[in-house]
């Protein structure tokens, strides 16, 4: 079971990119809307492709940070893998939303 301690550090983490993660949603949900569910594939991958931009950026913008969260007890793939898991999941639940109102 997860700790609220290891929690409240995946949350430190993935609040230094969190805007970004939620603005980049955000644009994929709207051109969801507006092109229909035909362009699904395109817009997923879209969005993995520029995640992608994201974790590469955040790996050498915050290189050092990440020996902080080693010393805490999470590995650079725990932290990732945790909040980019979380952030699909996201924007697959606002896609469905959005289908449910297309």
């Amino acid at each position: 079971m997860i700790r609220i301690r290891t929690l409240r550090i995946l949350w430190t983490f993935y609040n230094s990119f969190i805007v970004s993660t939620v603005v980049l949603s955000a644009i994929c949900v709207y051109m969801f809307t507006e092109l229909g569910p035909g362009a699904l594939t395109l817009i997923t991958w879209f969005k993995i492709f520029t995640s992608g931009i994201i974790i590469y950026y955040i790996n050498n913008y915050k290189n050092k940070e990440f020996y902080y969260y080693q010393s805490l007890g999470l590995s650079k793939k725990q932290l990732w893998g945790t909040t980019m898991t979380l952030d699909f999941l996201m924007y697959v639940l606002a896609i469905v939303i959005a289908f449910k109102q297309v």
